[in-house]
């Protein structure tokens, strides 16, 4: 029977894979009106859920990229759509890959619960748990729209943080999450060149022509202001947004930066070249957060890496750079506000941030009347106000609406305070995750390293963002599901030793 046993090998997996989903493709173009955007959702659906069904690791990592590279496919299927007039047509590409996602959790979990499997086992699962359930509660919260509520919690739990639970499962060992980090340094490579790509090209014809006639003859302070003139909108890169680029990527720069010694031959270059493109980004856009959490994580990589008789020197040649940094900054201060450059404005504002005008704006117009708001509604007010979701001109018109940009607040605000102490809870459960897969050995230890300086820098921006939303809170929960996964087998390991010594040493006393 063996002999007869079907082989699958990865060549064979795609052949079949390309097969049935064009196959399908072909079901869909003899269809009057199908647009290049189903199509495209239904063929690169069809290769994820083949891949799935010969591995989970890499079945899951391949719907994670087609969640994250889904906006450039879009732009593609409407360009070629519009030519052909049928851009009218509904956008199936946009909600398929979360959808897809959401699908395959469900199913997973589902699968796990049949066979007697449970599936909150542990404190981070129990809390992730928790969570979901209230924020699925919420949605039938009387102050809000049920249609917003099923969008906010598709977008920001499911598959957004439910994720977590899916990742402790399929990942079992390090070699599924050398696989995950490889794909991410690939994605983190390409995004870079395609954002420093945008960039260039992403001049306007008058501002080349002022380029030209004024910055090079009159002053640097012109060519400074319009080099750095609307940058976000031009690094979108293969992200919705220029926040779900600049924040998956400080994630991602953190983990090359923790586990870059663990990669050998040529991705150990690719990893370089990721970090020198990531670099180049951050000076293009000089963007406040993801400098901040690139730099913090970054020192925290390399203290928790070091031993403790080193880690003083560390700490203390971090705040000697930060001293001279703040010092350079407040120096260059008024040159900086001198050049209208609203980027360099807010770089000045970092020389003193407690005093930054951005600060000021948002604890007037977000801080404050998002905690007025859940002072005189403590069960919250629906998933969905505040979240980046596409129902937000529904949102507006709600006497709700307020944007929090802050994580914890905004989850208050939608969940509760309820829901708030169970998210800041599972935020020190993951993290506690982490910090014990930093205290185990070889890989594993640069990968619970990586995540919590990478957990430091999310909790930062997360004072002034949601960087535990969108494309960026997808890719924090994923690593969390996979650090929970290796931690947990890392601590059996510790305890099959100790049994085993302590065996050893019972009989040797005998």
């Amino acid at each position: 029977m063996s002999s007869l046993a079907l082989k699958w090998s990865p060549v064979a997996t795609w052949r079949i894979g390309w097969g049935i989903a064009a196959i399908l493709a072909s079901i869909l173009i003899m269809q009057i009106g199908t647009s290049i955007n189903q199509i495209l959702a239904v063929l690169m659906s069809s290769i994820v859920l083949i891949i799935w069904s010969q591995s989970k690791p890499n079945g899951f990592i391949a719907a994670l990229l087609f969640f994250f590279v889904k906006p450039v496919f879009v732009r593609m299927a409407y360009a070629v759509d519009t030519s052909f007039g049928t851009s009218d047509s509904f956008d199936l590409l946009g909600i398929t890959p979360a959808l897809l996602l959401a699908g395959l959790i469900i199913w997973h979990l589902y699968m796990r619960m049949s066979s007697g499997e449970k599936i909150t086992v542990g404190r981070t699962r129990l809390l992730i748990v928790l969570f979901s359930v209230v924020a699925f509660a919420s949605i039938l919260n009387p102050a809000n729209s049920v249609m917003l509520g099923l969008g906010g919690f598709e977008r920001n739990v499911l598959p957004n943080m439910m994720v977590l639970l899916t990742a402790s499962f399929v990942f079992a060992d390090i070699l599924d999450a050398k696989k995950l980090l490889k794909a991410l340094i690939l994605l983190g490579l390409a995004s870079c060149v395609y954002g420093i790509g945008q960039y260039f090209p992403g001049l306007y014809p008058w501002e080349k022509g002022w380029i030209l006639n004024v910055a090079f003859k009159e002053s640097s302070a012109g060519w400074l202001t319009t080099g750095l003139r609307g940058v976000e909108f031009r690094l979108f890169s293969f992200f919705f947004n220029y926040m779900d680029f600049t924040f998956s990527n400080a994630l991602i720069f953190t983990l090359a930066i923790s586990f870059g010694t663990e990669l050998e031959g040529m991705w150990k270059k690719v990893r370089i070249l990721y970090i020198i493109l990531w670099f180049i980004v951050l000076l293009l856009s000089l963007e406040r957060m993801p400098l901040l959490m690139s730099i913090v994580a970054m020192a925290a990589v390399y203290y928790l890496n070091s031993e403790k008789r080193t880690r003083k020197r560390i700490v203390w040649k971090v705040a000697t750079l930060l001293t001279l940094l703040l010092l350079t900054l407040s120096l260059a201060s008024p040159y900086l506000k001198s050049t209208g450059a609203d980027k360099l404005i807010r770089l000045a504002e970092l020389a003193n941030p407690f005093a930054a005008a951005s600060i000021e704006d948002r604890m007037f117009s977000n801080w404050t009347p998002t905690l007025q708001t859940i002072t005189a509604n403590p069960l919250g007010v629906g998933i969905g106000y505040g979240s980046q979701t596409r129902a937000n001109s529904i949102a507006a018109r709600s006497d709700f609406w307020v944007e929090p940009h802050n994580e914890l607040l905004q989850k208050t605000l939608e969940t509760g305070i309820f829901g708030g102490i169970i998210f800041l809870l599972l935020g020190i459960s993951v993290f506690r995750d982490g910090l014990r897969l930093s205290r185990s050995y070889g890989p594993e230890k640069r990968l619970g390293i990586g995540f919590v300086a990478g957990t430091i820098g999310f909790w930062l921006c997360g004072m002034v963002n949601v960087p535990f939303s969108g494309s960026s809170g997808l890719l924090y929960w994923t690593i969390a599901g996979v650090v929970l996964s290796l931690s947990e087998s890392a601590n059996k390991a510790t305890l099959i030793d100790a049994k085993k010594n302590t065996e050893t040493a019972d009989i040797s006393s005998s």
